[in-house]
C-alpha cells in the first residue's frame, strides 16, 4: 500500500512539474468543462445548472485548491474516476481545466 501511495505521489509530482510550464487557459478550460464535466458537476456559479448530488462543484474544489491539491487533481484527471467517461485529456487540456477551476476561487 505504501508503494502504491508513493508511486501515485511521484506520478502526481511529475505531472505537476510538466504542467508547471503550461499554466493553462481558463476560457479553454471552461469550454472543456462544459463538454466533459457539466453532466455531473456544477462547473460555474450558475445556480440553475443540475448536477449529481455527490459530485463536488468546481467552486467547492477551487476553495480547497492549494498547490498539493492542484497536483492531485491533475493526476486525477489523467484517468477516469467513478462513473466518469474517459475524455483522454492532454496535459494542456488538464492545465486549462485547472486554470478554469482556479479562476472560480473566491
Amino acid at each position: 500500500m505504501r508503494k502504491l501511495v508513493l508511486a501515485l505521489f511521484l506520478m502526481a509530482a511529475s505531472a505537476a512539474s510538466t504542467g508547471a510550464a503550461d499554466d493553462g487557459e481558463p476560457q479553454s478550460g471552461a469550454a472543456l468543462s462544459r463538454t466533459w464535466c457539466a453532466s455531473c458537476h456544477l462547473i460555474g456559479t450558475d445556480d440553475t445548472q443540475v448536477a449529481l448530488a455527490d459530485a463536488p462543484s468546481f467552486v467547492e474544489v477551487a476553495k480547497t485548491l492549494g498547490e498539493t491539491r492542484r497536483e492531485a487533481l491533475a493526476m486525477w484527471l489523467t484517468r477516469p474516476h467513478d462513473a466518469m467517461p474517459d475524455p483522454s485529456l492532454t496535459r494542456s487540456e488538464i492545465a486549462d481545466i485547472l486554470a478554469y477551476i482556479e479562476s472560480l476561487a473566491p
